[in-house]
């Protein structure tokens, strides 16, 4: 039974749920001026980028709070201006405004206390205010909530600091729009200095801004090689209804191919895969025609299969461990109901005593 208790405890150790844990680094400098995003949504609890970026979608009329934190990991004191000012997503690319220039999701965001002042290697929290109106059309809007010091040093020209936290909001009734994106094509590619790249045409079919991350693998290549997987160029942000290429640069040596090139991208928990088959062009600079990517089925319930085999496995276990031990229990009961063995009964034996004489 303690052996069946002990079993119980650990097929508890592993079908406990996985909760992902994320780190707001919390007194981590950075080397320079920081700034980082120190609350998410609780909806989005397991979207990575929500632990980055400030991501909300807001009805008309809402009012959000989020607490950021500010670093100084310059080894002198610094005095820190904090706003808000406007951002745009233009040609695959996060593309914030010059200095202090306003849109409209600016003009609604505040940041207190606008300034702060912090010794070397010392932090602050600040909180920023996001206030809907009520009239505010739907649609999403993006901004950028700087942090920004003059950084001391010799001579009369002094180097000027921004680090900032992205906005990406979606103002709406009912529920926030879907997430969504598809790989149209890939291209083999060279860069100006001769290395071999794949261009993954990906287009936005959202509502929601997506910024990309992934891999590209090859197979049956030239002398059935493969490679990789490579990682996708980070960077690449992409408003709803843009369409943009992801790069990912591979290595020199690589024959120009064919290749069966298959690329898995991902944004937010959105995932889609695409493979086709390209040759890299012979010039520096060339991009090849495009091909048109056949879309890769991914299982959705891939992350659960091994967590399924785990339990199987245990309950298995536990169903054996039940099945010795009721066997165990039966042989004792077996041993203790069998008769006891007679015992010879013994012949009474009676000693005849003389009589008495009178006297």
């Amino acid at each position: 039974m303690r052996r069946l208790l002990a079993l119980l405890a650990v097929a508890g150790a592993f079908v406990a749920p996985a909760i992902p844990a994320y780190s707001s680094q919390g007194g981590k400098q950075s080397a320079g001026l920081g700034i980082q995003l120190l609350e998410a949504p609780t909806a989005l609890a397991k979207d990575p980028r929500a632990h980055i970026y400030i991501i909300d979608h807001l009805a008309p009329g809402t009012v959000i709070q989020r607490k950021v934190q500010v670093n100084n990991g310059t080894s002198h004191p610094l005095d820190v201006s904090l706003y808000a000012a406007g951002s745009d997503i233009k040609d695959g690319l996060w593309s914030p405004f010059d200095g202090h220039q306003q849109d409209e999701l600016s003009r609604w965001t505040t940041v207190e206390p606008s300034s702060v002042h912090l010794d070397a290697g010392q932090s602050a929290v600040v909180q920023s205010t996001i206030t809907v109106p009520t009239r505010a059309a739907a649609g999403e809007r993006y901004a950028v909530i700087w942090a920004e010091s003059q950084i001391p040093g010799a001579g009369p020209v002094h180097e000027v600091a921004r680090a900032g936290v992205r906005v990406y909001l979606s103002v709406g009734s009912g529920g926030a729009p879907p997430t969504d994106f598809r790989i149209d094509s890939l291209s083999g590619a060279r860069t100006e200095d001769g290395r071999p790249e794949v261009l993954a045409q990906v287009h936005n079919v959202g509502g929601r801004a997506i910024d990309l991350s992934g891999s590209l693998k090859l197979t049956d290549g030239p002398g059935s090689l493969t490679a990789g997987p490579f990682p996708a160029k980070l960077g690449t942000t992409l408003a709803p209804g843009q369409s943009e290429p992801v790069t990912v640069i591979l290595d020199k040596s690589l024959p120009a191919g064919p290749w069966n090139a298959r690329i898995a991208l991902q944004s937010d928990l959105i995932k889609r895969a695409a493979k086709a088959t390209i040759t890299f062009p012979s010039g520096d600079g060339v991009v090849g025609p495009p091909v048109k990517a056949v879309p890769v089925p991914l299982s959705k319930n891939r992350h659960v299969l091994v967590p399924l085999a785990i339990v199987l496995i245990v309950l298995a276990a536990i169903a054996l461990l039940l099945w010795l031990w009721r066997r165990r229990r039966r042989d004792d009961d077996d041993d203790g109901s069998q008769p006891m063995p007679a015992i010879p009964a013994q012949r009474a034996t009676v000693s005849k005593r003389a009589p008495a004489r009178r006297r």
